[in-house]
C-alpha cells in the first residue's frame, strides 16, 4: 500500500503542478514519509515511479524547471492530455470521498491523509479544525500482510480449515463486515475465496512472486444467513427445477448445489442466522421443502401457520 499511496499521491501533486516542478520540490511537497530523506535512495525510488507511471500510459512532461541555474529537469502532468479536469467537488461530496478512501486505512498506528485539493471544504472550516471525516475498517496483521501481498504479487502460505494452503493472492475485499481473498490456490489448482477471519494462525511469504492473471475471480459476498454470533447449522432443502437456473447464479460457488434427476435440486448451506435463511427461502413460495434438520422444518411449519391463522382473523 505504501507503493499504491505514494503513487496516487504523485500524481495528485503533478495533475495540479501550475510549473514543473523538480524532484525535491515533489519530495516536499508529498506527504512526510513518501520517500527516503536519503538522496541516492530518493532518486532510485522516483525513478522507479516514473517508469511505473509511464507504463500505466501516464505521460509524465518533462522540461528544465524554472529559476534554476544550472537548469534542472521539471516534471507536471498535462491534464489536457486526458481529456479531463480534476473535480470540484462540494463539501458532501469530499465527504464521502473521504470516508470511501478511509475503508483502506486499516492500521491504527497510522495516521489519516486529507483528500487533496478536490474542493473548496476547507475554506469553510475553521483553521484549526481543517479535516475530512474518516472511518475505521476491522483489520489485523493478516489484512495488512495480504494487502502487501495482493499489490506486491506475492504468494502467501496459511493455514484454512485445517489444511495447508499456497495461494497466489489476487483479490481482497471488504464486504459486509468481513474481509474476503480470492486468490489461486497452488495445491488444489484452482481459484479459491477465503474469509480472512477464518484463517488460522500467521500468514507467511513464501518469498515467491507471480504475475497477476488478466481476468481474476470475483470475491463472492456471504450471504446474510451466513452471518451471526451462533454455530452453524446445515440446512437442506429441495427446489423445484424452475428455480434451480436462478439460484445457481444467485449462490455461486459458496454453497453445495446437487442436482437431481427431475431436474429438482437440493441445497444444502450452513447457516448461522436462521430468521434470515427462512426469509430467503420465502421468495420460492411454494416451490422449495425443508428437508433437515427436523427443527428448522418444524419452526418453518409453525411460523407459516401462524402466519395464516393471523390472516384470517384480520379478515
Amino acid at each position: 500500500m505504501e507503493k499504491l499511496e505514494r503513487l496516487l499521491d504523485l500524481i495528485t501533486v503533478l495533475m495540479e503542478a501550475d510549473r514543473p516542478l523538480t524532484r525535491h520540490e515533489v519530495r516536499s511537497t508529498l506527504p512526510a514519509g513518501a520517500y527516503s530523506e536519503d538522496d541516492i535512495a530518493f532518486r532510485r525510488t522516483f525513478e522507479r515511479d516514473k517508469d511505473e507511471l509511464r507504463s500505466l500510459g501516464i505521460q509524465l512532461v518533462v522540461t528544465a524547471s524554472l529559476g534554476e541555474d544550472p537548469p534542472i529537469d521539471g516534471y507536471w502532468i498535462d491534464r489536457g492530455a486526458f481529456g479531463v479536469d480534476q473535480p470540484v467537488l462540494d463539501p458532501d461530496e469530499s465527504s464521502s470521498l473521504a470516508l470511501a478512501t478511509a475503508v483502506v486505512r486499516i492500521d491504527p498506528d497510522r495516521p489519516g491523509r486529507p483528500i487533496w485539493k478536490l474542493s473548496s471544504l476547507d475554506e469553510d472550516l475553521p483553521s484549526e479544525g481543517r479535516s475530512l471525516p474518516t472511518a475505521e475498517v476491522p483489520g489485523g496483521e493478516a489484512v495488512r500482510f495480504l494487502m502487501g501481498a495482493v499489490t506486491g504479487r506475492r504468494a502467501v502460505t496459511f493455514c484454512y480449515r485445517g489444511e495447508e494452503r499456497a495461494v497466489e493472492p489476487h483479490r481482497l475485499v471488504y464486504a459486509k463486515g468481513r474481509w474476503q481473498l480470492s486468490g489461486y490456490d497452488r495445491i488444489r489448482n484452482g481459484a479459491r475465496q477465503y474469509r480472512v477471519d477464518r484463517i488460522e494462525g500467521t500468514v507467511a511469504d513464501t518469498g515467491d512472486s507471480f504475475t497477476a492473471p488478466v481476468e481474476t475471480r470475483q470475491v463472492e459476498v456471504d450471504h446474510p444467513w451466513k452471518f451471526g454470533s451462533g454455530a452453524d447449522v446445515e440446512v437442506r432443502v429441495r427446489v423445484d427445477r424452475r428455480h434451480v437456473p436462478w439460484l445457481e447464479t444467485f449462490l455461486g460457488e459458496s454453497s453445495k448445489l446437487e442436482k437431481q434427476r427431475d431436474g429438482a435440486a437440493e441445497l444444502v448451506e450452513q447457516v448461522r442466522d436462521l430468521e434470515a435463511y427462512r426469509s430467503f427461502l420465502l421468495t420460492f413460495l411454494d416451490g422449495v421443502v425443508v428437508l433437515e434438520p427436523p427443527a428448522f422444518r418444524d419452526d418453518m411449519k409453525k411460523w407459516l401457520n401462524a402466519m395464516v391463522e393471523g390472516d384470517e382473523l384480520k379478515l
